[in-house]
């Protein structure tokens, strides 16, 4: 679904009330903040914060995969991902998730939590990000971060055993951070860690695999 217009009232309407936060942490606080249910959809999400387009969307939905959550809850981010980065490298201009998952819900105190616990580090990447390398972040470079970030999102829905899908949540929450903060050398250090992520996860399921071969075999 596409974002749609934010309900008279509403969070969108609280911000608009106010100067646009200039930092992601700044958008988090609010989101948590600003609201007066207990739950709350990706939808929501979308409509309520679409100034920050692609790059906070895929924050949203990396962290939850940054720290241990309920099972379910990663594969469901993994999923919403790979849709993400399909929007990056059709170029599309509005993000688009299906309602399936656009209607997803999370509890609000819990991604309060969650913000609390990432905030800080937010905040002291965000002492050194700043805007530059701008082809790293502009059409045809979202399209190559759009490839590479699919590849996590599909990691991300695996079932990896050991450390699972916390390798990958980080390096696609960099990549975020650095597209929101549009700060290319922050998306290339993701970029980097995401090939450390795909390589942590290759061997923690290969090294599964051959723990149930072996077991099965003796």
């Amino acid at each position: 679904m596409d974002a749609e217009p934010p309900v008279p009232g509403g969070l969108g309407a609280r911000l608009r009330r106010r100067p646009i936060p200039e930092r992601t942490s700044e958008v988090l606080r609010d989101l948590v903040e600003e609201g007066e249910s207990e739950r709350i959809t990706f939808a929501e999400i979308l409509t309520e914060l679409k100034h920050r387009a692609a790059g906070f969307t895929l924050l949203i939905f990396a962290l939850p995969c940054c720290l241990p959550m309920p099972p379910g809850i990663p594969t469901v981010c993994g999923i919403a991902i790979v849709i993400i980065a399909l929007n990056l490298i059709a170029a599309r201009q509005r993000l688009w998730l299906p309602r399936a998952i656009a209607n997803k819900s999370v509890s609000r105190a819990d991604m309060k939590r969650m913000v609390d616990r990432v905030v800080p580090l937010l905040e002291r990447l965000e002492k050194v990000c700043k805007p530059r390398l701008p082809v790293v972040t502009d059409t045809g470079g979202k399209i190559l971060i759009g490839v590479v970030i699919f590849a996590l999102g599909f990691v991300m829905i695996l079932p990896i055993p050991f450390l699972g899908n916390m390798p990958p949540g980080f390096a696609a929450s960099v990549i975020a951070l650095g597209m929101t903060e549009r700060d290319g050398l922050v998306v290339l250090i993701g970029t980097l860690a995401s090939a450390i992520a795909i390589a942590v996860a290759s061997v923690a399921t290969t090294a599964a695999i051959l723990g149930i071969i072996d077991y099965f075999s003796s």
